[in-house]
């Protein structure tokens, strides 16, 4: 906005009678303006917690001793989850950040997301300790924007928009060992809804609804979909993404294969959680480092099978140094030829089985979840994600390709062992 020349201002100010001030103005000038407003608003539980003390000259504890043990930075986080978690340990350093912060860059810097992962390490800098805060930046503002609460029956509830996490508690881990998991579940969930909608494939999927995660990480049992409600009960830390896309409406099961295909292809082939790829490389690098070579030498099957896995993938260029770099497709594959050729692995009937405690003898319930997987790749390869999604809602097979499940199937394994 342009405002008016000096030639506009009178020659004479003095007899100029000012304006009157309007009712805004008297009323700031009676009431000082609040320098603490915006935290008061922020809906961060650690500066609520941080803002009493300062205000009530509360001096910030010396938490040098605390933080020289590595295993405390933890609660430097400070989500509002830690104040369930460890109310105790949590709010003196919530006080101390909140000081330090304060004195040193101010107030607007407290809620500054952008660089408060820098602020943190500073703080223990100022503490003598030689140690950088490590939380990446992005997880720490998205983690931060998280909704929290609990109630008789969870104790921690966390939601991100339409997604919410259901925790009976954290189980022998604490808060930080599953900031992880929050953070590469939902934002892997956004981007493949993101996927879905960009690329024309959400028709049919429910990808407005509301996720509920319940997580009990129970390795011992299967994770699972209602599909009467679209509740999602967790077992397996890299299943969220596939249960999603159950929830979303992948839910017929007269082709099991082509179901449990679609989930695992859109959940885990096309790479939305980094922290699926990360898992298998661990594994992968921990067959190079020899971590198996015992078992296997002994003749453990499963161990032996391990260990070809690691040496046809590395033999067919796949790579093993970060996620983006891993080939799903290539180590999907060569986990189901693997699979036949030894005869050891856990076929689609024998897990729906154990889920639902009926037998299943839906088609394809002879492959297991690699190969099903596999299965689809290919087909996607060979027809398109459009032609495979069309199959899975017609559940017309032959009307779809133009050929029967039992041909589709065995133009894949003459592609699997060409």
């Amino acid at each position: 906005m342009l405002f008016g020349s000096c030639a506009d201002t009178p020659d004479h100010p003095q007899d100029t009678e000012p304006p009157a001030p309007d009712s805004a103005a008297d009323t700031s000038a009676e009431t000082p303006e609040d320098p603490f407003a915006l935290l008061r608003a922020s809906g961060e539980e650690w500066i609520a917690y941080g803002l009493a003390a300062y205000e009530n000259g509360k001096q910030a504890a010396n938490l040098k001793e605390f933080f020289s043990d590595r295993a405390n930075l933890t609660y430097l986080t400070l989500y509002d989850h830690f104040f369930t978690y460890d109310k105790e340990k949590a709010v003196p350093v919530a006080e101390a950040l909140f000081a330090f912060i304060y004195n040193e860059y101010g107030a607007q810097a407290v809620s500054d997301l952008d660089k408060r992962c820098d602020y943190k390490s500073a703080y223990l800098k100022s503490l003598g300790l030689d140690v950088e805060y490590s939380n990446p930046p992005q997880v720490e503002a998205f983690l931060a924007s998280m909704d929290f609460s609990s109630d008789a029956t969870y104790k921690y509830i966390i939601s991100f928009d339409n997604v919410t996490y259901y925790f009976k508690d954290f189980d022998a881990g604490t808060p930080q060992q599953y900031h992880g998991f929050l953070y590469y579940s939902t934002t892997g969930l956004f981007e493949l809804i993101d996927y879905l909608k960009s690329n024309n494939l959400s028709e049919g999927l429910d990808t407005e609804r509301k996720f509920n995660y319940y997580v009990t990480f129970d390795r011992s049992g299967y994770s699972k979909t209602v599909y009467s409600n679209g509740n999602m009960y967790i077992t397996e830390s890299y299943s969220t993404l596939h249960e999603a896309i159950h929830a979303m409406g992948i839910t017929k099961g007269d082709n099991i294969w082509l179901s449990e295909g679609i989930c695992e292809y859109f959940g885990k082939s096309l790479g939305f959680n980094d922290q699926i790829a990360a898992a298998d490389i661990q594994i992968l690098t921990m067959i190079k480092q020899g971590y198996y070579d015992e078992q296997a030498n002994a003749g453990n099957a499963q161990y032996v099978l391990y260990k070809r896995i690691y040496e046809d993938y590395t033999a067919r260029g796949g790579k093993m140094d970060f996620a983006d770099a891993f080939d799903f497709r290539l180590y999907t594959d060569i986990i189901a030829k693997a699979e036949l050729d030894a005869d050891i692995y856990e076929t689609l009937g024998y897990s729906y089985k154990l889920i639902n405690k009926t037998d299943c003898n839906a088609v394809g319930s002879e492959l297991s979840y690699k190969q099903a997987t596999s299965l689809v790749l290919y087909l996607v390869d060979t027809y398109g994600i459009e032609t495979v999604l069309s199959a899975y809602h017609s559940q017309d097979i032959a009307a779809a390709f133009g050929k029967d499940y039992e041909e589709l199937k065995s133009d894949w394994l003459a592609y699997l062992y060409s």
